[in-house]
């Protein structure tokens, strides 16, 4: 199942997340001067604007996401990342959790642990980049502020079209339900039915940071000390 929510991030968030990465991209080097760097979340996750907005947004996506794709357990970031595609910039097709081998067979690929996928959109002032399911015959043009979520195996593998103009930026997250691969310097927290019910019953969205804070002194579980995550693709 693929998930679309329309204006999930705001305009103001949108751009501020933007400015994050061009003021974190220097943090990266790909070694090719013409390729656009990811920004990990541990290169920004002390900038008063990340930790405000990035927590916020990751609580919720799970809210937005959890009942449509039917989830089951806990489930935690594993993942993010500010991402951005200049024109030219695709990525071919693939899964999240797995990789085709020679043999045409499904098989883990280096970050097996990944449960759901989820990108928030962050600008629409270019063309081309659309996100592309065969298996579905889906297409989808990236707007600002659209949320997509999907599981992240082989029946929703995908590609990236080329960009032909502009830099489309993103905030992918990934998601996973094995606490050992979590990062957890959020303020968000894990995906459980009983408190999925409790911080998103009626608002359809996330609870506000008292409601959270009361959760945490109830005793929730705590989420791991952060780590450097994995290469995202």
């Amino acid at each position: 199942m693929i998930v679309q929510v329309a204006n999930a991030a705001c305009a103001e968030d949108c751009h501020r997340l933007v400015a994050i990465y061009d003021r974190h991209v220097h943090l990266t080097n790909t070694g090719k001067p013409t390729e656009f760097p990811v920004v990990y979340w541990p290169q920004f996750h002390r900038t008063s604007d990340g930790a405000e907005i990035v927590p916020r947004l990751v609580d919720q996506c799970l809210c937005l996401i959890g009942r449509q794709l039917q989830l089951s357990g806990q489930l935690l970031p594993e993942t993010v990342i500010l991402s951005a595609l200049g024109v030219g910039g695709c990525h071919s097709r693939h899964a999240d959790n797995c990789r085709q081998n020679e043999q045409g067979d499904w098989v883990a690929n280096h970050t097996p642990q990944r449960d759901v996928s989820a990108i928030y959109y962050l600008n629409d002032e270019f063309d081309g980049g659309e996100i592309v399911f065969e298996r579905s015959q889906l297409m989808i043009k990236p707007q600002r502020g659209l949320l997509l979520a999907f599981p992240s195996d082989a029946d929703h593998a995908h590609e990236v079209l080329p960009v032909r103009s502009g830099i489309r930026f993103a905030m992918p997250i990934w998601f996973t339900k094995q606490r050992c691969f979590a990062i957890a310097d959020f303020s968000g927290r894990p995906f459980a039915p009983d408190y999925f019910m409790r911080s998103c019953r009626g608002a359809g969205g996330a609870a506000s940071p008292a409601k959270r804070e009361a959760k945490n002194r109830a005793g929730d579980p705590p989420v791991l000390p952060l780590r450097a995550p994995p290469e995202p693709f």
